[in-house]
């Protein structure tokens, strides 16, 4: 099944994301290494999985990650599976009630993002900036050659199967996370965003699954602080958007992953592969509960 291309909310892309099977195979003897690693501490395994949420045809997962998913009592994702349907309505309430977007942006920037999505003129203006700023996203995401259909998770859960997922967040934490940065910092980001002419901002995404395929976390965390300067990010912004999306769900992920540290059998955790690296991710988070972490 295709999902159509849509304009009208970022749900769309999320299920899209969920509801399309995959014609590839899932694996086979060298695809790419991914940032794949085994956490252990005493009796308690969990394998973890950095992730995109889109994807590229032939790109099948290597046996290892597989066969790790084969041998895990619970696959534990950011969101589960079984909540996906409910952004649909979490988006649709974001929708502003006045013209909303034109208060939290210049006259000349709204211009633009008139040229730029034309389809979107009519009732653009109630549209937030931070989810004008997701749709701009993945639509890049789309023009590079990127599909939410061959997304990470896509091709975990052909594996899994029908049995069921666990979350780590729920719905409504994730789209207010987006929602709850201040108008300055939106207003910034969809700004500089939009300076940045198409084919650099292709390039850097192309970037993001280069490195992402190389399976280094901490490269990815340097290519998430890269796409900060190649947007001449204030340190203001920077530090609002680092808070708000990164960090403190960094804690909170660590935070419910814990009653899975009883397990007693291995757990899978996929997770978002930008939220792995750094001194502050989930990976030294990890380490600071006195897990050992081994590249896999």
């Amino acid at each position: 099944m295709m999902c159509r291309k849509t304009w009208m909310t970022a749900t769309a892309f999320l299920l899209c994301w969920a509801s399309v099977a995959l014609s590839t195979s899932l694996y086979a003897a060298e695809p790419a290494r991914l940032p794949f690693y085994e956490a252990q501490k005493g009796d308690v395994r969990l394998y973890v999985l950095g992730t995109l949420h889109v994807g590229k045809a032939g790109e099948p997962l290597r046996q290892e990650i597989a066969q790790a998913l084969f041998r895990s009592s619970q696959l534990v994702m950011e969101l589960s599976f079984d909540d996906l349907p409910k952004m649909a309505p979490l988006m649709a309430a974001r929708m502003c009630q006045d013209a909303c977007l034109r208060k939290q942006i210049s006259s000349e920037t709204f211009t633009k993002l008139e040229a730029r999505i034309p389809e979107m003129k009519i009732g653009m203006e109630r549209i937030p900036a931070w989810m004008i700023s997701s749709l701009l996203v993945i639509a890049d995401y789309a023009k590079a050659g990127f599909s939410p259909e061959l997304g990470t998770e896509i091709r975990l859960m052909k594996i899994w199967g029908n049995r069921p997922t666990r979350g780590l967040e729920t719905p409504e934490e994730q789209v207010e996370a987006l929602a709850s940065m201040n108008d300055s910092a939106q207003r910034e980001s969809l700004e500089s965003y939009l300076a940045l002419p198409e084919e650099k901002r292709l390039s850097l995404f192309r970037e993001l699954h280069q490195t992402w395929r190389g399976g280094d976390a901490e490269a990815l965390y340097a290519w998430y602080q890269k796409m900060n300067k190649e947007q001449k990010l204030s340190p203001n912004a920077v530090k609002e958007f680092d808070e708000k999306m990164i960090l403190s769900r960094n804690q909170r992920l660590v935070e419910r992953l814990k009653p899975f540290f009883a397990a007693d059998k291995p757990v899978f955790v996929a997770v978002g592969a930008l939220h792995l690296g750094g001194d502050q991710g989930i990976l030294a988070l990890l380490r600071a509960q006195g897990f050992s972490i081994t590249a896999r």
